[in-house]
């Protein structure tokens, strides 16, 4: 490995006063991923993904200015709200409101309990059903709404649309499956006729109305679905499409290793949650392992997860030698070095994970991805990394007509002939070939470079804001 790098040149006065200038003369956004209510979608209002309101487009500032909930203040429901819950369809038994308005103000809750009711009845008014749009709106949740600050300019969502309305928002998501959240899920969509779901007419309802202001991708088959999925130019005129983009590394892995050895690197999930490491290709990656090992004494394997529960012979192939499992957390300097050092990032997954591959890519590995959905978006099979063939309409896909990503997570749980020869097929020319290896590593940190910018994602994101504050 060897490593390029700056030297930094102090900032000027000038150049440090003026961001100081343009950060207060920037419009405020209010990033509500924070609220109580996404930690039940993965607390995705964490997620790398939204790593990028860090450092916000040109004229913009993320802020977060409600008051969120201590550790001590999760409002857990008692019994007595458990039992209202049960029987009122309405969801917001008065003891959960009366703890609510206790925590937060009296006029605050009525105010929020306004738009909750403003909501439901705008529902039923457009979809002419009582009971879908009721719960529609208690799936909200009423205490996030009231800690949600009132009168912002625009707020920014994460994933689903957890919200009332009750200011102007845009929504970045990955798939238009979350927006049904949590009626409908991920990895539970292959065979299902969304738009018969009793919900289908809510969101579309929701996306409609005037203070839904924006759709945010960074996929390209997820802007193309949703005009087919919903059928309404409204909602099709509010989508913006750009390709994410993530910081290029000043060190990486440039291939250029003298002892012979050879580093693969599997990832989890950033949450870590053990299950993802089989919807992440992991028993696939252990059972290609196991064959290529034995070819390649010079081979590592490092895996980046939490172990799940696991047959026995998957423990042999751990304890066999040469595999390493890091299941700590790790600092980001500990994790930016461990991506340095590995040559071959593997992904058999059941679908893209986009900051796993960008960072990948961005540290010059040769990545290793399956086809599942979304893959070939970012990464172009032989010039800037490999795709192993074995997802694709099978386990994920893009339904175009009916605009529905399909996917079933059921084969994820064993593994498949055809990803496991896949990827021993692919890594073994890897290994064999460093020039390759070499080669697909620095075309995909170019990409990265030059394609999957920032700032061509905070270009397309202040356009949507623009647009959305009219």
């Amino acid at each position: 490995m060897s490593a390029t790098s700056h030297k930094s040149v102090p900032p000027s006065p000038e150049e440090t006063i003026d961001p100081v200038r343009a950060r207060r003369a920037a419009t405020p956004v209010e990033f509500l991923g924070w609220l109580p209510v996404f930690k039940r979608f993965g607390n995705c209002g964490t997620h790398p993904l939204f790593g990028h309101t860090a450092a916000p487009p040109a004229g913009y500032k993320f802020v977060h200015s409600g008051r969120a909930a201590a550790d001590d203040e999760t409002l857990p429901l008692t019994r007595v709200q458990r039992i209202t819950r049960a029987f009122s369809a309405l969801g917001t038994s008065v003891t959960m409101f009366a703890q609510t308005a206790f925590q937060f103000g009296v006029v605050r809750s009525l105010v929020t309990l306004f738009w909750f009711v403003r909501l439901i009845v705008g529902l039923i008014r457009q979809t002419g059903r009582v009971m879908p749009a009721v719960r529609f709106a208690h799936s909200r949740n009423f205490q996030s709404q009231v800690m949600a600050p009132r009168r912002v300019e625009l707020a920014f969502l994460t994933s689903v649309p957890f919200t009332y309305g009750q200011n102007p928002w845009v929504i970045e998501i990955e798939d238009a499956t979350t927006l049904f959240y949590p009626f409908i899920q991920n990895g539970q969509t292959a065979g299902l006729n969304v738009q018969q779901s009793p919900y289908f007419a809510t969101v579309k309802a929701l996306l409609e109305t005037e203070n839904c202001r924006g759709i945010v991708t960074h996929m390209r088959s997820t802007a193309e679905m949703i005009p087919a999925l919903f059928r309404s130019e409204t909602i099709a005129r509010k989508v913006t499409y750009a390709p994410l983009g993530v910081q290029l590394p000043d060190e990486w892995q440039t291939h250029e290793e003298e002892d012979g050895t050879v580093n693969l690197l599997f990832t989890n999930s950033w949450h870590q949650n053990r299950d993802s490491f089989f919807l992440r290709g992991g028993l696939d990656v252990l059972e290609a392992f196991d064959v290529l090992r034995r070819r390649y004494p010079q081979l590592r394997l490092t895996i980046r997860s939490g172990l799940p529960r696991l047959d026995e012979r998957y423990y042999r192939i751990l304890e066999s030698g040469w595999v390493r499992v890091i299941d700590r957390f790790l600092p980001t300097e500990r994790m930016a070095e461990l991506q340095r050092e590995s040559n071959i990032y593997l992904l058999p997954a059941a679908r893209i994970h986009i900051v796993s591959v960008l960072q990948a890519m961005s540290y010059g590995q040769a990545v290793v991805v399956s086809d599942g959905w979304g893959m070939d978006e970012y990464v172009e099979h032989g010039r800037t990394g490999l795709i192993v063939p074995g997802r694709y309409g099978k386990v994920s896909w893009a339904d175009h007509e009916a605009g529905v990503l399909r996917e079933n997570y059921g084969p994820m749980y064993a593994t498949d002939k055809k990803v496991v020869d896949g990827l021993i097929e692919s890594v073994s020319l890897l290994i064999e070939q460093r020039a390759v290896r070499r080669r697909l590593g620095h075309a995909a940190r170019a990409d990265v470079q030059t394609r999957f910018t920032p700032d061509q994602w905070n270009a397309a994101l202040k356009n949507a804001f623009d647009k959305a504050r009219g």
